[in-house]
């Protein structure tokens, strides 16, 4: 069974990151980027305590793009904790996020424990950002940065860096 298990999330975690330009002819944007962030939320171990033991947390800005595929993943394991999604407006508390999804470079908040990913084209500076989203020809693609990550006192799986187009 546990076999079973690794080799159903090796082949999702191929399907996603290594054939994205392939997926992407099939799937909307916004549901690719979903599964993205999903499964950077697996693949990243946060700082003890955890804010909240039995839900992960996703914030966003309210008019995102994103929300309505980020939604349809509400409720979903990541680390037996259950998905959840919080759609803000940019001056809201972000009290409570484990993952904050900024669409601008101007808008990523950083704290201690909260997985920043900036889905704002690699023209923009998205220094404070651990994971970039990048476009790359036909293909979705990301970016981490390891010092921002450590700075949050996150820890992200090797198995996430070999999959990432830069890490610094």
């Amino acid at each position: 069974m546990r076999a079973r298990l690794r080799s159903f999330r090796f082949a999702l975690i191929t399907a996603l990151f290594g054939y994205a330009g392939l997926v992407h002819a099939q799937v909307e944007e916004e549901t690719l980027k979903a599964a993205f962030i999903y499964n950077f939320a697996l693949y990243t171990t946060w700082p003890a305590p955890l804010r909240d033991a039995t839900t992960l947390t996703i914030c966003l800005q309210r008019a995102s793009n994103l929300a309505p595929a980020l939604r349809g993943l509400v409720g979903k394991p990541v680390q037996q904790r259950a998905l959840v999604v919080k759609e803000i407006d940019f001056h809201d508390s972000h009290l409570g996020c484990d993952v904050q999804i900024s669409e601008s470079s101007g808008r990523i908040w950083r704290e201690p424990g909260v997985l920043t990913i900036c889905d704002c084209g690699e023209e923009d500076d998205a220094s404070g950002a651990v994971v970039l989203l990048v476009r790359e020809g036909t293909r979705l693609r990301f970016d981490i940065d390891l010092a921002v990550a450590s700075t949050s006192g996150l820890s992200l799986s090797s198995k996430l860096l070999h999959l990432a187009r830069t890490t610094r």
